[in-house]
């Protein structure tokens, strides 16, 4: 009797659970949940820039392209020269790994005197050479691209090349003939955009976490710069100041972003 009672029991609760089962059999899986991708922080890789430093010109090429003077074979000027000048400048970049960083800068060049010679037959009744000069000053925008070669200690040298534009004023141009006073005043102020490029070589410092010291030298080319018309013996032409390009000696402070 107490195994019939036991079987009826076990087929009661077989039969009361079965419609449970089929329901659970019927339910859908529960869907996969994507991982939710951390925020991109805008930091550890980003840094500021600022530098200053010491620009020695090479010596440009410069002509007048007044047709008197080309015809006399004048138009060429002779010992072209260049002071040297003043540099500041800053920028933002990104370093991509140890290797690659990039950045993007932008320099003032305070202004220069440029100086040279021009033949001048019969000027002021007197043959010989024109003495010739005026201001040169120079922005430079490059984007750059940096490969660092190693951290020993500490320090990390570097060699990079950059490609932009260069936006250079030349102004306060006066001239002097032979057997005259004083100067006089020349063609009036001109300014040109250019391409510009440049190749440079350093060493990074690193002094904290944040902050690393940058000393390095910096070849760049510049272009060209035009002054106004000017009229001379009769028609007028332009100065032209070709080929600017310098060595800079640079030191600056790269600032990395939390």
């Amino acid at each position: 009797m107490a195994k019939l009672m036991t079987y009826a029991l076990a087929g009661a609760l077989a039969v009361a659970f079965a419609p449970v089962a089929g329901l659970a059999a019927d339910l859908p899986e529960p869907p996969l949940l994507e991982p939710i991708p951390e925020p991109v922080e805008f930091g550890s890789s980003w840094y500021l820039r600022g530098d200053v430093g010491y620009k020695f010109y090479r010596d440009p090429s410069a002509s007048y392209d007044n047709p008197y003077f080309k015809r006399a074979g004048l138009s060429k000027y002779k010992d072209e020269d260049v002071d040297d000048a003043f540099i500041i400048g800053g920028g933002a970049g990104y370093k991509w790994n140890n290797w690659v960083r990039t950045d993007v800068t932008v320099d003032y060049e305070t202004k220069a005197d440029f100086k040279g010679r021009l033949g001048c037959p019969g000027c002021g009744g007197v043959a010989g050479y024109s003495t010739e000069k005026s201001k040169i000053s120079a922005l430079t925008f490059l984007a750059n691209a940096y490969f660092d070669l190693g951290t020993w200690e500490g320090f990390t040298p570097y060699v990079g090349a950059g490609i932009g534009a260069s936006r250079i004023h030349m102004s306060g141009f006066r001239s002097k003939n032979p057997g005259a006073g004083g100067y006089e005043d020349g063609p009036g102020s001109g300014s040109d955009w250019n391409f510009a490029w440049a190749l440079m070589a350093g060493v990074g410092y690193q002094v904290s976490d944040n902050v690393v010291i940058d000393a390095n030298y910096r070849y760049v080319n510049l272009g060209d710069v035009k002054s106004k018309s000017y009229t001379a013996a009769g028609e007028s032409g332009r100065v032209k100041v070709k080929n600017l390009q310098a060595n800079e000696v640079r030191l600056g402070v790269r600032y990395m972003l939390d």
